[in-house]
């Protein structure tokens, strides 16, 4: 019996090559997509946090704009006579098209207030991020120190049936819980070195009334006219709602139809409805400045009038609210009523003249509606702002 040896198959050259090759190139390609994967996912997640970092800067700006557009646009007679712990609603605004404010002001106190702004950021009209503002704010009111219905620094002449009166007087309008009840009363006249005339019906003295009727007070100085509190002539001046010059005829409120109505106080002789205390004007005290000698003449008006000339009244004009003269007054024939206080700081020394029936009448109430109605807002100096959210 033969033996033959065994046969062996041959080895194909680099067949085992070809099989690691190809499991390594699909292990590669595996990797490979993993890792193409894992970067795009980075990617969207750094373009997630990116968008939303976008987003959140927007809304905190937008909701920085809307605390300070609400102060910049404080509405005395909105916000300054709301009741303490009423809230107002203030409307959604669009900031640079892809942003927007809305807010509400709460009054905390007589003199302060908190006003909230909430900026959104929108992407296609919905909102994607949301930002909330706080800062609490105090009324800059001005320290008008009336301590007399007539205040002046070089002298005062009083004639005709004129009569000037520091006892405190709360207007027959205002009554029924508009006003408290009437305060000490306080000097007539009040002057640097008590140089007052009198003629005519007023010999004697015979018409100026009050604690005392005539004070002499040395401590009244030109700053006395000039400053107040915080706030100077010049400052107030700047925060004037109207300018006037020349002669102004037939002052008096004037309203929009509406519905609902409401006060057109862009015009220039519409002052504010003192006579009608809750009528559509009964609320607005502008501050009405003129920066040189000014004639008015009829009508009725309140708030703050400011005079840095020479001030000529006539014609029965009614004004209700503190009266600031830098140079001297001239009140004749029908002349000016006035309920709050003047003062008169006869600038060029000339002695000022109330003739005919002028009347000056103090009232506490009228100058304080008068300076709360026309206050502006500043931030508390210290931990006004925080962000709610």
């Amino acid at each position: 019996m033969t033996n033959h040896p065994a046969t062996s198959q041959p080895r194909v050259p680099g067949s085992g090559e070809r099989g690691i090759a190809l499991a390594m190139a699909l292990f590669a390609m595996v990797i490979a997509t993993i890792l193409i994967t894992a970067v795009f996912s980075v990617a969207r997640g750094e373009q997630r946090m990116g968008n939303n970092q976008i987003g959140a800067t927007q809304a905190r700006e937008a909701a920085e704009i809307g605390l300070s557009a609400i102060m910049i646009a404080w509405s005395p007679s909105t916000y300054n006579t709301m009741a303490i712990g009423a809230t107002v609603t203030i409307v959604q605004t669009t900031v640079g098209g892809v942003a927007g404010y809305s807010g509400s002001v709460r009054r905390l106190s007589p003199t302060t207030f908190l006003v909230v702004a909430q900026g959104t950021s929108n992407v296609a009209g919905q909102v994607v991020t949301r930002r909330q503002l706080a800062r609490i704010v105090r009324l800059n009111q001005p320290d008008i120190a009336m301590n007399a219905a007539v205040t002046t620094r070089v002298g005062l002449t009083v004639s005709g049936s004129s009569q000037v009166s520091g006892r405190d007087t709360v207007p027959l309008a205002w009554g029924g819980g508009t006003c408290p009840p009437p305060g000490p009363d306080k000097a007539g006249i009040r002057d640097s070195a008590g140089a007052v005339t009198t003629s005519g019906a007023c010999s004697g003295a015979s018409c100026i009334h009050g604690s005392p009727p005539i004070l002499t007070d040395p401590s009244i100085m030109t700053s006395s006219f000039t400053q107040f509190g915080d706030l100077s002539f010049s400052e107030l001046a700047a925060m004037a709602d109207k300018s006037i010059s020349g002669t102004i005829t037939g002052i008096a409120p004037t309203t929009n139809p509406g519905p609902p109505a409401s006060c057109r106080t862009g015009d220039l002789t519409n002052w504010g409805d003192p006579l009608n205390p809750s009528g559509t004007c009964g609320s607005y005290f502008p501050i009405v400045y003129a920066p040189g000698d000014v004639r008015l003449s009829g009508g009725w008006g309140q708030g703050i009038l400011l005079v840095a000339g020479d001030l000529d009244v006539a014609g029965g004009v009614e004004f209700y609210g503190p009266v600031i003269v830098q140079g001297h007054i001239r009140s004749t024939g029908t002349g000016g009523h006035i309920l709050g206080g003047l003062m008169a700081r006869n600038a060029d020394f000339e002695v000022n003249l109330l003739s005919g029936n002028s009347v000056v009448s103090f009232s506490s109430c009228a100058i304080t509606r008068a300076l709360q109605g026309t206050s502006r807002t500043k931030a508390l100096d210290e931990r006004s702002w925080a962000q709610a959210y």
